[in-house]
């Protein structure tokens, strides 16, 4: 389950009539690198972190020397990597006080520089997104109470693991409205219970939570 809340855009903007009210993912944690190549290590354990550091790294060195030489990047199932570009001269830089003048339609250009990485997301990873998630109006309040029963919670948390193999500690905190200390003392409630079907996995950074086996026999 994800969640989003609804924002108005400021009127004027678009198309100039009453602010357009539309929904915003809801976001609750940024994942640094070390976090991404842990969760590629969980979800492919077959690939040890080191090996995924050096892919992602040596991507982005095979990115940063091919993009410059008019190439586009394709990955399948995630998208489409290209360059933008911009004009770095203008007439506040320029050292010609006659060329500073002139209309910037006549002016000339010497120096184009790189402006940022366009990103076309892959239609299949949309597609597959909204295939296996759906999404819930919140109010943002991380500190209100959970909307969710404790039986409830538990249950979402259970469907989440059946989905993609584990839960973490943010994830259960995102998916039940609760705080990160609130669901920290809820899971270390869950897997002392044994009934819960719930039980932990690796330790510090790496912990996440998963299904009891014996609870599946």
């Amino acid at each position: 389950m994800a969640n989003y809340v609804v924002k108005e855009m400021p009127a004027g903007m678009g198309n100039g009539k009453k602010g357009r009210i539309f929904p915003k993912m809801q976001v609750y944690t940024e994942f640094d690198y070390d976090k991404v190549v842990e969760l590629i290590h969980i979800n492919s354990p077959a690939f040890s972190q080191a090996t995924i550091r050096g892919v992602l790294d040596t991507l982005g060195v095979v990115m940063k020397s091919y993009l410059p030489l008019g190439h586009t990047m394709k990955i399948d199932n995630l998208g489409v990597f290209s360059l933008s570009l911009e004009f770095a001269d203008n007439q506040e830089d320029s050292e010609d006080p006659q060329e500073a003048q002139e209309p910037s339609s006549k002016k000339k250009y010497h120096h184009v520089r790189v402006k940022g990485v366009n990103f076309k997301v892959d239609k299949k990873l949309v597609e597959d997104i909204n295939k296996e998630n759906t999404f819930e109006r919140t109010t943002g309040n991380p500190t209100a109470p959970s909307p969710y029963s404790h039986e409830e919670r538990l249950q979402r948390a259970l469907t989440h693991i059946d989905q993609h193999g584990f839960i973490t500690l943010q994830e259960y905190a995102n998916l039940n409205r609760l705080s990160r200390s609130a669901a920290s003392r809820e899971l270390i409630k869950l897997v002392a219970d044994p009934n819960s079907g719930i039980k932990t996995k690796g330790a510090g950074s790496h912990k996440v939570w998963v299904r009891r086996v014996d609870h599946l026999l």
